[in-house]
């Protein structure tokens, strides 16, 4: 019996992060049995990831199964995974929105739908939040585009524009847009002696949203510049919005701070960014020091609809929630845009009409991964 069991996989890249795409056919069905061989590819736990496919950063611990439809209405079923680096977990309670970016690429690429030119729709049932999201992949000889005009804050070079629909994902998490059913709520906060107002949104991903400055940030930080405060304050506030959310994981609600638009230099590249640039700055942090190196796709999808609700923390940074608008979210590697209509019925619930963005998606390569197969029988 061979010692290492061979695994057919691709690396695509998605918006601003890549992942590990795994055939649905190549991934046990037991979840013990897939849990170990996702910890064994990406060769966590280990800070470093040195024994897989990880990158030890959290914008690359990423998995997507892609699979056959399992509803009428959808072309494909996407499964996220998110790995932990340093410590042995594999969570799906999230959907991330710049990898669903490449699920389209990489399904007319594998054949599993048929291309159209110049634009495939492709419905992707998201088994995570139980939602469709609809992409428009551009496509050119029977295979999808690489070479575009679309630029994004955080990837090097342009690409074909990969647009994602995300207008049905209201409520995945959750079943509701605003799980308290208010704009605003009060959490005291042991550490800060005092209260404060955070919103909790579902849409795309939940988030809970905080205003940088009652962490005593201002909402323009880099990575390696946040107080380690900050960091300890968002795990105790997102712990509180997941139990008031009914939500047992351990990322979600992802913690978004907020603020008004700044001028601050980006990271890595250190182009100026100009307040003229955005509506709001946001920054997403989460435990063990973690911020995000750009923005998450389905983060940024939240707090598009967020912005525009009256009396959320997302729409006082904004400082106008008007809408239908394209909400232009400066983050550490720039400006995302995102386009989002959310309307007040005259019972006072808000719903989601559209939203949507655009990122650009390839392959990175393909090929086989080795797992030790010790691993798997244990």
């Amino acid at each position: 019996m061979s010692e290492q069991i061979r695994i057919p996989v691709a690396i695509m890249r998605g918006g601003t992060s890549k992942a590990v795409f795994l055939a649905q056919r190549d991934v046990p069905s037991d979840a013990d049995r897939r849990a170990r061989m996702l910890l064994a590819l990406f060769g966590s736990p280990d800070p470093r990831q040195i024994d897989g496919l990880g990158g030890a950063d959290i914008l690359t611990s990423k998995c997507a199964i892609i699979g056959p439809p399992s509803r009428p209405d959808a072309d494909i079923d996407y499964t996220f995974a998110q790995i932990g680096i340093d410590a042995p977990t594999v969570s799906y309670e999230m959907v991330c929105g710049n990898i669903s970016s490449a699920t389209g690429v990489y399904a007319l690429q594998e054949k599993l739908i048929e291309a159209r030119e110049p634009v495939t729709e492709v419905r992707v049932h998201n088994t995570n939040t139980g939602t469709i999201l609809r992409l428009l992949v551009q496509c050119a000889d029977g295979e999808p585009r690489v070479e575009g005009s679309c630029e994004i804050d955080g990837v090097p070079g342009s690409g074909a524009e990969v647009a994602l629909d995300y207008s049905g994902t209201s409520g995945g998490a959750t079943g509701k847009l605003l799980p308290t059913g208010n704009p605003r709520d009060s959490i005291h906060v042991p550490l800060l002696g005092r209260e404060i107002e955070v919103s909790i949104v579902d849409v795309g991903t939940v988030c809970v949203f905080i205003h940088a400055t009652d962490l005593g940030e201002m909402g323009c930080e880099l990575p390696g510049e946040f107080n380690a405060r900050t960091f300890e304050v968002a795990e105790f506030i997102r712990q509180w919005a997941a139990e008031h959310c009914g939500l047992k994981g351990i990322y979600t609600p992802y913690q978004i701070l907020v603020g008004p638009r700044q001028n601050y230099r980006a990271f890595g590249g250190g182009r100026m960014i100009e307040a003229t640039e955005m509506d709001l700055v946001a920054r997403m942090v989460g435990a063990n020091s973690l911020v995000h190196k750009a923005f998450p796709g389905g983060g940024s999808v939240c707090l598009s609809i967020a912005a525009q609700i009256e009396g959320t923390v997302a729409a006082q940074a904004r400082g106008d929630h008007q809408g239908p608008a394209r909400i232009r979210i400066g983050h550490p590697s720039g400006v995302l845009s995102v386009y989002g209509h959310v309307t007040c019925g005259v019972d006072g619930e808000w719903s989601v009409q559209e939203v949507h963005f655009v990122r650009t998606a390839r392959r990175l390569m393909d090929g086989f991964a080795y797992v030790r197969a010790s691993v798997l029988n244990q």
